[in-house]
């Protein structure tokens, strides 16, 4: 596995503690081994991430610049002779985020949306190298389907098209991790992309043939639905196909609305799409180790010690809660238009008995802020979350970015960049389920499910 975009190892901790058999013997092997990472923040003045990686895998981890990787003949050599099955990452969000205005949001015209770029080079050169990789797991934020906001999901349809291109065909679906039952309503959009010259490859090709194997791709075969049970009340024509050259004409003509459902396949230059629901389910067991689904409070009780620094004093409380609370406020915009901008009431504090909100960077700071979480202590004193806390919500081990002169505040912001461990570990899970299915010679052995802690055990 080659674990790009890397940050604090998320996609490490969530595949290489999956398992599956092997013929040789009866104990489970391991599913994912990493065997190079690249991890590197732009103007940063400490590469945080990567010092904590390193600090967990004191192995190699590239830190310089993925474009000054793939100028490197000797790395790209090196590459070449470790022969990775598997490409994973989160590539950089931040020109898609919902966390830009609109009119910031720039796609992959933007500075870090252009490293989807570096990606696609990278599986380039290994391909012509003749290595190409089986496998992509690729994460990013669910508005990259509709980016960006002057030609709507154009940018994704040249993803598929720059992943068609090289050989591969794609499956896609937006993951509410609280659907599973894990602690935090984090959605996120999960990319896998199957290479033609692999068994499941060949069999997502031939899924892309006609609706109702689509569908059944979609639902039940591919390796997110494996992984990540989803169903759909499409039952004829709501499966919609696109030829992928006619979505980029069609795209580059403004649409209001994207093209793309939270789900689909892509092959063969055919695009289907439909939306998918996380199936339902009375026992989360499978997911997160305990039939009823986790909670923030679940998180928040396994914390014996909280620094008195995150407790909220209580002349601050009246600011924290004009924060949380409905407004109306006029403003003008730079072109002079006069509009109202509103905001709903938020819960204050945060309901223990809930899955916590989606984890941004900002939520470690101290100052009153509407998006950060605020809970109630056992003593009845409202509190903000502990970087533990935060890193047992993203599925990581407590104490996981606790390397020595860090801040609080920046751990968390690492945790808001963080994949949730238990999604991308089912991901993996679905991932050599559907290998093995897809080729016989493999065996009839389903891979090991390994279970899900607080802790991140």
């Amino acid at each position: 596995m080659l674990e790009l975009f890397a940050g604090v190892g998320g996609f490490r901790c969530a595949l290489e503690s999956t398992k599956t058999p092997t013929e040789s013997t009866e104990d489970p092997a391991p599913g994912y081994q990493v065997v190079w990472a690249n991890q590197w923040e732009p103007d940063a003045k400490r590469q945080w991430a990567a010092d904590i990686y390193r600090w967990h895998w004191p192995g190699e981890l590239d830190g310089r610049d993925i474009r000054a990787v793939l100028s490197d003949p000797h790395t790209l050599a090196r590459l070449e002779e470790l022969r990775p099955d598997v490409l994973v990452g989160g590539f950089p969000c931040q020109d898609y985020s919902v966390a830009q205005p609109v009119r910031r949001a720039h796609g992959l015209a933007g500075d870090k949306g252009q490293l989807w770029w570096s990606v696609h080079d990278l599986l380039k050169q290994l391909r012509e190298r003749g290595q190409p990789v089986a496998h992509l797991i690729l994460e990013n934020v669910d508005r990259l389907l509709s980016s960006p906001a002057g030609a709507r999901g154009r940018d994704f349809t040249v993803i598929l098209g720059s992943l068609l291109e090289l050989g591969y065909a794609v499956e896609w679906r937006v993951v509410n991790a609280a659907d599973y039952g894990y602690p935090t309503r984090r959605k996120r959009l999960y990319i896998l992309a199957h290479h033609q010259h692999t068994a499941l490859g060949r069999a997502a090709l031939a899924a892309a043939a006609n609706a109702h194997s689509a569908r059944q791709w979609l639902t039940q075969d591919g390796a997110i639905a494996r992984g990540l049970p989803g169903d759909t009340n499409t039952e004829t024509g709501l499966l919609l196909p696109h030829e992928l050259p006619q979505l980029l004409a069609d795209t580059e003509l403004s649409p209001a609305k994207s093209p793309f459902a939270n789900a689909g396949l892509c092959a063969c230059g055919q695009v289907w799409t439909a939306p998918i629901a996380a199936r339902s389910s009375a026992d989360f067991t499978a997911f997160v180790g305990q039939a009823q689904p986790l909670t923030l409070g679940d998180v928040v009780a396994g914390t014996t010690v909280v620094p008195e620094a995150f407790f909220i004093p209580e002349d601050q409380l009246p600011r924290w809660q004009a924060c949380k609370g409905a407004k109306r406020i006029p403003r003008v915009s730079a072109t002079g238009h006069v509009y109202t901008y509103s905001e709903g009431a938020m819960a204050f504090p945060d309901p223990l008995d809930r899955p916590a909100r989606t984890v941004i960077t900002s939520e470690g700071g101290a100052s009153p802020s509407r998006t950060t979480h605020v809970v109630r202590h056992a003593d009845g004193r409202l509190r903000r979350l502990t970087p533990e806390e935060v890193e047992a919500l993203m599925g990581f081990a407590r104490g996981h970015t606790a390397l020595d002169g860090i801040r609080p505040a920046q751990r968390v912001a690492l945790m808001g960049n963080a994949i949730v461990v238990g999604v991308v570990r089912q991901l993996g899970w679905g991932l050599l389920q559907a290998r093995v299915q897809a080729a016989p010679g493999m065996g009839t052995s389903s891979p090991v499910r390994e279970g899900y802690s607080l802790d991140g055990a």
